[in-house]
């Protein structure tokens, strides 16, 4: 009985780590998916190939978690022994996985900003020369500093030395107050911060990108590795009481005959009383 009690503890624990686990790989999943929607994508023509690769890495990372723990929960109850170990090995491995890939990203993340930053200057500038002639860039660059409230790569006087400001002009999307041509001749205004806004989008993106990374990092991203940390060396310990009742003989500690008296032993016991 003592041993059967030990065993059942030892299951729920490992059932309970197994939920925990899946819900932190929706966490992981969600901000893989968050930094999918909020920047990749949405400014894919100035994201750098290796960006898309990390962030399609941490969704994966997500979604394999959950998978593997929501499997790992029912081979527990099932119970089924080489599922059971198959789905702590996978756990382990892409739990240690994450813990290797955030402490290279925290020891190379000024090497990282940099290199992001040197391919999104280089990239807004060239679309930026663009612009007026690709409807791909013009359409972009519109969106963007209407969304983010700023104007050309480091300021607004960018747009005098591309084919489309001429010197003089910038995009109506660069104008305090949206209106066909309000743009124009921005060069020969006295106080062009009171007609256009003037803080470039190379600074103001990066700025942002900078500000939502510290939020999940430090929000979301390191507060689930540290719990996964804790669940695996939870699971490790359980696993350690659970593993002679995964052998052939003591696998019925789990079922429910181990709990119940036998039908046929009921009922025999019944006719000797006749």
């Amino acid at each position: 009985v003592n041993q059967l009690t030990i065993m059942a503890v030892a299951k729920y624990i490992a059932f309970a780590a197994f939920i925990i686990l899946a819900g932190t790989g929706i966490a992981v999943g969600y901000t893989g998916a968050s930094l999918l929607t909020s920047y990749v994508a949405y400014l894919s023509p100035w994201m750098p190939a290796w960006l898309w690769v990390a962030v399609g890495m941490i969704l994966m990372l997500g979604v394999g978690i959950t998978a593997t723990s929501t499997v790992g929960a029912i081979a527990t109850l099932a119970p089924k022994p080489r599922a059971f170990k198959i789905c702590l090995s996978l756990l382990l491995l892409m739990v240690v996985t994450e813990i290797v890939a955030t402490t290279i990203v925290y020891q190379k993340q000024h090497a990282l900003s940099q290199a992001l930053g040197d391919f999104m200057g280089e990239s807004m500038e060239r679309t930026q020369a663009d612009y007026g002639e690709k409807e791909s860039d013009t359409q972009l660059w519109d969106e963007i500093q209407m969304e983010m409230n700023c104007c050309g790569t480091i300021s607004y006087k960018d747009w005098f030395t591309t084919t489309f400001g001429n010197g003089t002009d910038v995009p109506d999307s660069c104008c305090l107050m949206v209106e066909p041509g309000c743009g124009k001749d921005i060069a020969n205004v006295v106080d062009p911060e009171d007609e256009v806004i003037t803080e470039g989008c190379f600074p103001t993106v990066l700025h942002a990108i900078g500000l939502d990374y510290h939020t999940l990092s430090r929000g979301v991203w390191l507060p689930v590795c540290a719990m996964h940390v804790a669940l695996m060396v939870l699971l490790i310990a359980t696993s350690m009481f659970l593993q002679e009742s995964y052998t052939a003989g003591n696998l019925r500690i789990y079922s429910v005959s181990a709990v119940l008296p036998a039908t046929t032993h009921k009922y025999q016991a019944l006719d000797n009383t006749f």
